[in-house]
């Protein structure tokens, strides 16, 4: 009941705000995310009331949240055709910066609440990459809370808590607007501490020259053993079950004026016991990935506030096919922002992601493989509200003898 009432609330804002945006027929807006403005240019629904919101913020406490809407139908193949589907993720955050509140530099807290309401849309396709990232079984959480800590110039950074290890680790920049899951890491990363499972760590960033970093997680690994780490506190950290999972990533940052790229390559490790596919028994398994981001093209890159650009991202990751359903994994992707005249804020985008299924002794997969190709468009029709249609083709679903799949989505995003 809970679940339902504040996606019903979440999803009376959406509709609200379309009412809005269609009564005052807004033409374009741009990408300012202040709170103060008429309703054309604040970054948040609600602005800021009584400037309460400004006033805050000036002594470094935020408070900010977003709905994010998916409606979605399979128009052809998968396990369901024409089966149909509509999900909410609600969010809201309250970050405290330390130097204004109390003298201490480079200091953050944060505190993140999630609810996700809604069937999950994979049991109509039948996928194994899952094609809308919001898709997850209904559940409420406090879902981050850490410390965070610079140090040395901004040279060192300590963060501390329950964290989503995606928001530091295996990610790429132009992936973020695709509603797939893929571009966001690679799923041959087993028992990941991300969406919907964020998990206590701690977590040590260096960056030793203005090109260079290196990070390090370690992570409770309790959601191998079935433990929903993303509902629960720091319990399983410290007790049972003892398993952990370990990442390191490093990388350099280059053409920061012109063509700025990047490129990391990371490994990872979990502590705890996994089934073989010839039912024996693995004291650990572990893998590595490499992340590509590469701005091609930027309208005018003497101005650092003009996104208009066109960006691509490469992704590929390895796991030990004894105890990974996915062998290998490749994406690749492109993004280009402010693709039409008077639509800078507006993105368009495609991508190609590509699983191969472990072929051992034992394995349940009849296909080799799964791919999954996407093309979206998101309108920005305020700062603060985007719609964005996305269609997916998906060949071989899940591996299994599935006819293969053509999904589309509409999916409404409101910062309020």
């Amino acid at each position: 009941m809970r679940n339902t009432l504040i996606s019903l609330i979440g999803l009376s804002i959406l509709l609200w705000g379309g009412w809005v945006l269609v009564r005052v027929e807004l033409q374009s807006a741009g990408t300012g995310e202040a709170y103060a403005g008429g309703l054309r240019e604040r970054g948040f629904l609600l602005g800021d009331p009584g400037g309460v919101r400004s006033k805050v913020s000036g002594k470094g406490v935020r408070v900010e949240g977003q709905v994010t809407a998916d409606y979605s139908r399979v128009f052809d193949g998968g396990a369901d055709p024409g089966g149909s589907v509509f999900r909410t993720l609600f969010e809201a955050g309250l970050s405290l910066e330390t130097e204004p509140l109390v003298g201490l530099r480079g200091g953050m807290l944060l505190i993140r609440f999630v609810n996700q309401n809604g069937r999950d849309g994979s049991e109509s396709v039948g996928d194994f990459q899952v094609y809308s990232n919001i898709d997850e079984a209904n559940f409420t959480a406090i879902y981050e809370w850490f410390y965070e800590q610079e140090l040395l110039d901004g040279r060192l950074r300590i963060k501390v808590g329950k964290v989503d290890a995606n928001e530091e680790f295996a990610y790429v920049e132009h992936g973020g607007e695709f509603i797939h899951s893929s571009p966001g890491f690679s799923p041959t990363i087993q028992s990941f501490p991300s969406y919907p499972d964020p998990a206590t760590s701690v977590n040590v960033f260096v960056v030793p020259s203005d090109t260079m970093y290196a990070a390090f997680g370690l992570y409770d690994g309790a959601l191998q053993e079935g433990i929903a780490t993303g509902r629960r506190g720091p319990s399983t950290f410290f007790g049972e079950p003892d398993d952990l999972f370990l990442i390191a990533e490093a990388g350099m940052t280059y053409g920061e004026d012109w063509r700025p790229g990047r490129v990391g390559a990371g490994v990872w490790r979990h502590t705890g016991t996994f089934e073989r596919f010839d039912g024996g028994r693995e004291g650990s398994a572990s893998g590595y990935y490499i992340v590509f981001d590469q701005v091609l093209y930027r309208h005018n890159p003497s101005d650092p506030d003009d996104a208009r650009e066109v960006g691509m991202f490469a992704q590929y990751g390895w796991a030990d096919p004894r105890v990974s359903e996915v062998e290998h994994h490749v994406g690749m992707g492109a993004q280009w922002t402010g693709p039409f005249p008077r639509r800078d804020a507006d993105v368009a985008g495609v991508m190609a992601s590509y699983v191969h299924f472990s072929d051992k002794p034992g394995s349940a997969f009849i296909e080799a493989g799964e791919l999954a190709i996407e093309v979206f468009y998101k309108a920005q029709i305020t700062p603060w509200f985007g719609f964005k249609p996305d269609l997916q083709f998906i060949a071989n679903p899940g591996g299994q003898e599935l006819p293969d799949a053509w999904v589309g989505t509409l999916r409404a995003e409101l910062a309020f």
